[in-house]
Parts: C-alpha cells; sequence; structure tokens
C-alpha cells in the first residue's frame, strides 16, 4: 500500500519505508513495519530470548525501540526528503508486562507541523490489551550547507 495521505510528504510504500528506514538496533531486535494509514504507521517488536529480562519479561528498552522506531519514521515521512528529523525526547509508561506474543504499536502525530512533532504511541500485547503509552518529541533538521574548509578554522585578517 503506497501511503497517500496528505500528512505524508513522502509517498513510498511501506517495502521501500522497511528497505530505507529498518536498520541497526530495530532490525536486530526483530522489529517489522506492519501497516501505514492515512495518519499512522503501524509495526511490532517480538517478544524473544533477544528482548526478554531473566524474568522472562519483555525489556522496556525493547518496546521504547518500537516506539522510538515508529515515530521517528513516522516523522521522516511527513517531512521533505532534505530534511531530517530526529528524535529529542521518549516518554514511555509501562502499564503491565509482556511474556509471549509480540508487542504491536501505533504512532499518530500529536503536532506534525514547525521544527518540532509530537507522536503518540500506543503499545498492546498479542491480545490487544494496552501494555505501554509513549510520547516522542521530534526535532526537524533543516538542510545544512556542506562543511567548509575553513570551518572551525581562524583565518589571520
Amino acid at each position: 500500500m503506497q501511503n497517500i495521505s496528505p500528512l505524508w510528504a513522502q509517498p513510498l510504500t511501506l517495502d521501500e519505508i522497511r528497505r530505507r528506514y529498518l536498520s541497526g538496533c530495530d532490525r536486530h531486535l526483530g522489529v517489522e513495519l506492519l501497516a501505514i494509514g492515512p495518519a499512522w504507521l503501524e509495526g511490532r517488536v517480538p517478544t524473544t530470548e533477544r528482548t526478554r529480562d531473566a524474568h522472562g519479561v519483555n525489556y522496556g528498552a525493547a518496546i521504547a525501540v518500537l516506539a522510538e522506531t515508529l515515530g521517528s519514521i513516522a516523522a521522516n515521512l511527513c517531512v521533505t526528503a532534505d530534511k531530517r528529523a530526529v528524535g529529542q525526547s521518549l516518554e514511555i509508561h509501562y502499564l503491565l508486562p509482556v511474556t509471549a506474543g509480540p508487542v504491536t504499536g501505533r504512532a499518530s502525530p500529536v503536532s506534525s507541523g514547525g521544527p518540532t512533532h509530537i507522536w503518540h504511541i500506543d503499545l498492546r500485547d498479542a491480545a490487544g490489551t494496552l501494555v505501554s503509552i509513549a510520547t516522542l518529541s521530534i526535532a526537524i533538521l533543516e538542510p545544512s550547507a556542506p562543511p567548509s574548509l575553513t570551518d572551525g578554522v581562524s583565518l589571520p585578517p
């Protein structure tokens, strides 16, 4: 499905979004992007040996990675390709432990205009029970000029 919403500045298919944005930590933990809608992005992280603590409960950090991934990708889709959206702060509340099955998150914008975006992410277990909620603030970085050879160097008058 191609995202054709006015919210999304970059009209990419879900497969193109996966190829462009999933990497590193999120890929190592098994984060998957599932769907994109007119004003939301959905994904999940499994509960596996990579994401469980010694008590068999999903690490909060794995759920936080999912929340940060969804909000950051969604924010990047809202800006033109010459800009960058980067996380500023993540606030997450863990309501219930997850011991099995995937945790699915859905990121929706609270505010997506201007130099700061705010994204709300609901995170649910396999039964659809709300297990965590997160708020992610994002800074939108304008394109910058390429560095000059004299940047940081004092030249004589």
